[in-house]
């Protein structure tokens, strides 16, 4: 069982885009892992492309790492139906029960700490046609 935490970060400026920033394009499975895909959180990461067996939807995502060390990702609204904005995005926030461990040949360079999204509400920025959530 895991305990929820929210992040340490109260603040509610927008995340800062570097231009330089290496974006990372992704296809994203949402929900929590142990209930199938089902629930709130990251299921799985996936490059874009990828033919996985993956029966679930896919919400298609550029993933990066912020200059603070932060993964970042940029959900694109287009590509995820309503009920799934509403169940994941609603007010703004988006919460993880479980750990996830997004996979080596996607993020090379962070070690596992850098690439493990922890238990917690975070904050969500729409920007444009983007979600943006920073963990």
């Amino acid at each position: 069982m895991y305990t929820m935490r929210t992040t340490t970060s109260t603040t509610t400026a927008r995340p800062q885009i570097a231009h330089s920033v290496h974006k990372i394009r992704t296809d994203v499975v949402l929900g929590s892992p142990s209930a199938n895909c089902s629930g709130v959180g990251i299921c799985r990461v996936m490059a874009q492309g990828d033919n996985a067996d993956v029966k679930c939807p896919r919400v298609a995502t550029w993933v990066s790492v912020t200059e603070e060390g932060k993964m970042r990702f940029e959900f694109e609204k287009d590509s995820m139906e309503g009920r799934f904005m509403r169940r994941h995005f609603r007010w703004l926030l988006f919460q993880v029960f479980e750990p996830y461990l997004v996979p080596y040949h996607l993020l090379k360079s962070s070690k596992i700490e850098q690439r493990t999204i922890q238990p917690g509400i975070y904050q969500v920025w729409e920007i444009g046609e983007r979600l943006i959530v920073e963990f």
